[in-house]
């Protein structure tokens, strides 16, 4: 792999992936360099500040029909009951946030808007990752995956980003505060998200996030054997304040989680390692028949190996 002055150091922070078999979270703070935290944050911020970003919208099930007085905070505890349909709509009584796709979005911007060096940093990264759980966790994972830029907002910005002017307009513009409710990324009886396999946070925030102040935890909801994954007994509650750099991995069916209420602006990049048995699931004409989900709820898909080439071959031109 090429190696840049944002690129990750080469030992970087071993990365224990025990617990996601387990059913439990994998959190590995600083396993990115602050100078790539920052221009990853840059990068999604010239984005969102072009328009390019869209609001968050929610794969999930929900029933045929709402209540009468139009109410649907219900619907959190129904994701698993089977009189359900699926829709890709935005509700904001269940999630407020910004998203770009790093397939799709991001690649159709203007080539003058953000920081496409740092993108390719991070795809250099994800490809790593892939490689080190399919030998750590002895699974087969495909090589597209899901991959998003994510914001969510917070009553009060940081005053110390690279894009005051931004900043500044966006404090005059009153935002909900930012939130995600509970939740699991691939749900048994869900056809839309079967594919997912390991879910990815990796926090893209400026330093001395506190959680209490600044909001934003990611909580987690952790059943005590694997087997009892859709048990509500003996739930124990994991949080990770989403500190720069830090990454999360975990097994999306496994780990039902949320993110609290945010105070003050989120980044983060999002993803999922897709398996092969969502692959050949999708191959039989199951599903969504075979039709790429949309990126406003669950990101776009993109084949890593084949970005590799195209930038391996840009390197040899010398770009």
């Amino acid at each position: 792999r090429r190696m840049t002055d944002l690129s990750p150091p080469p030992h970087a922070p071993f990365i224990d992936t025990t617990p996601i078999g387990k059913g439990r979270l994998s959190v590995t703070p600083n396993l990115l360099p602050p100078k790539l935290v920052n221009a990853l944050r840059t990068d999604a911020d010239a984005l969102f500040s072009a328009g390019v970003f869209v609001p968050g919208g929610l794969r999930r099930r929900r029933p045929f029909h709402n209540n009468s007085n139009g109410n649907n905070n219900h619907q959190r505890d129904k994701i698993t009951d089977t009189n359900t349909t699926n829709t890709d709509e935005t509700d904001d009584t269940t999630r407020v946030c910004h998203v770009c796709g790093l397939f799709d979005d991001a690649e159709n911007a203007d080539e003058s808007v953000g920081n496409r060096n740092a993108r390719e940093d991070l795809l250099d990264l994800m490809s790593d990752l892939r490689e080190m759980l399919q030998r750590e966790l002895n699974v087969k994972l495909l090589e597209s995956m899901e991959l998003q830029y994510l914001r969510y907002p917070g009553s009060r910005n940081s005053s110390n980003s690279n894009n005051n002017n931004n900043n500044n307009n966006r404090a005059n513009k009153k935002e909900k505060k930012g939130f995600y409710g509970r939740h699991f990324d691939r749900t048994r009886d869900d056809t839309t998200t079967c594919q997912r396999k390991i879910s990815l946070l990796l926090y893209l925030n400026e330093d001395g996030w506190d959680g209490e102040r600044d909001g934003g935890v990611l909580r987690a909801y952790i059943r005590p054997k694997k087997r009892d994954a859709n048990s509500n007994a003996n739930i124990c509650v994991e949080d990770v304040v989403p500190e720069g750099g830090k990454l999360v991995l975990f097994d999306s069916s496994l780990v039902e989680h949320e993110v609290l209420p945010t105070c003050k602006e989120r980044w983060a990049v999002v993803g999922w390692f897709l398996s092969e048995e969502g692959a050949a699931r999708k191959r039989g004409g199951g599903g969504d028949g075979g039709k790429k989900r949309s990126h406003q709820s669950a990101g776009e898909e993109q084949n890593l190996n084949s970005s590799m080439k195209k930038k391996k071959k840009r390197r040899r031109r010398g770009r």
